[in-house]
């Protein structure tokens, strides 16, 4: 582990609060950051209840912060300084977005896993990728369904990381804000008409359409309640395949 880490660590406490369990915040109850589905998770049992996510201790979190989002980010294979900004991407969305942001930006598959690949596209990127990453982080966020409730804070979030991230390469200490709690932006709450938008869902919907306007063709009785139980059918099929594209995203 990078002695960065223990940085990393004291700002992630200064941008997450204390316990929260805000109705219109996706990650339910939440403490140090670490929702009630990670801290199950991390204990190995079906799920656990809002006061045991409230009796969480700062231990326990620094421990799931260590193995389940520093690692998974990338945290000790990046820059240092865009190490930090994947570790609290990853916090707030999942390491996988935060990473398959990063690949975005430096122009590499992405596939959520930093790799040799994406590490030395990283090294090799031209021009400031703390601002492009920062960036690429705020676009993702403004497709998020919560984005009208919750997109203040985020855009302070992340402005704060940028400023942090460039003290962290400066070799500087940087500033720990004040722990309050940001809400969780979560890639499945990305809005239907955002996940539309990209070319393989139109080109599932295509491939959808096309079979079965050839199974419900021609006329008659029974190729009218034919076209009836597709419509039904379409509709189905549709929902499903919009649902998986966006726990893809995850």
């Amino acid at each position: 582990m990078r002695e960065t880490l223990t940085t990393a660590l004291d700002l992630m406490f200064g941008h997450e609060g204390g316990y929260v369990n805000n109705p219109k915040d996706p990650g339910g109850a939440t403490k140090y950051g670490i929702t009630h589905r990670t801290l199950a998770a991390h204990r190995g049992v079906a799920s656990v209840t809002p006061a045991q996510v409230k009796a969480l201790s700062k231990a326990e979190a620094i421990e799931i912060y260590r193995r389940s989002y520093w690692v998974q980010s990338g945290g000790d294979l990046l820059p240092v300084g865009i190490d930090f900004m994947a570790f609290d991407y990853g916090v707030n969305s999942g390491p996988a977005q935060a990473v398959k942001s990063l690949q975005r930006v430096v122009g590499v598959t992405a596939d959520g896993i930093v790799g040799g690949q994406t590490v030395a596209a990283v090294n090799a990127y031209k021009g400031d990728l703390i601002d492009a990453y920062a960036a690429e982080r705020l676009r993702f966020m403004r497709t998020l369904k919560t984005w009208p409730t919750f997109g203040r804070g985020w855009q302070k979030r992340v402005s704060a990381v940028v400023s942090q991230a460039r003290h962290i390469i400066r070799g500087m200490q940087p500033t720990t804000d004040a722990p309050s709690h940001s809400a969780k932006a979560n890639p499945k709450d990305q809005s239907i008409t955002e996940t539309l938008k990209k070319p393989e869902a139109w080109a599932s919907i295509g491939g959808l359409l096309s079979g079965l306007g050839g199974m419900a063709s021609g006329t008659g009785p029974m190729q009218w309640a034919l076209a009836i139980i597709m419509v039904g059918a379409f509709a189905t099929g549709a929902y499903f395949l919009i649902k998986r594209m966006q726990d893809q995203a995850a």
